[in-house]
């Protein structure tokens, strides 16, 4: 997350406020280059959301990590334009897009879904129209190729 977001300094550069809470947590079974993908997409699109407001709030992106049992949980929350609930239901649909176009492919969010099912775990999303958006990104520490394998 740390490396995540140096990569994404300039974006951010006087324009929005990241904060991070990120606490000790296990080392996660996983593909390091894909879940940084997952960071990176999602913490863009927290960027562009903040960015997008036109009502003059500044621009916060607030990043932490947790356990929860068996997960990792991964907190990226902004103070952006918010989602419907129409946009909510679509988001990780692949080619979906809000951005104008030539602005956006609507390929981030979709495989961003597609990581964090190939390892296991499960995103939830909280937001609400100019309020902003919350995605928690559960990954769990270690997770079983087969399910016979949990005996």
């Amino acid at each position: 997350l740390r490396n995540t977001v140096a990569l994404l300094a300039p974006q951010l550069r006087d324009k929005v406020t990241v904060r991070t809470l990120l606490q000790d947590i296990p080392n996660v079974q996983c593909f390091p280059g894909k879940v940084n993908q997952v960071f990176m997409n999602v913490i863009t699109n927290a960027i562009q959301a903040t960015t997008a407001r036109t009502d003059g709030a500044a621009p916060e992106v607030n990043i932490s990590s947790c356990v929860d049992a068996d997960h990792v949980v991964i907190t990226i929350a902004d103070n952006g334009i918010g989602m419907s609930a129409e946009v909510k239901a679509r988001m990780f649909d692949p080619f979906f897009t809000t951005k104008p176009v030539g602005e956006g492919t609507g390929l981030g969010l979709a495989i961003v879904y597609g990581i964090v099912q190939d390892h296991h775990g499960r995103i939830t999303v909280d937001s609400a129209v100019g309020l902003g958006t919350t995605i928690r990104i559960h990954l769990p520490v270690r997770y079983q190729r087969n399910q016979q394998q949990r005996a």
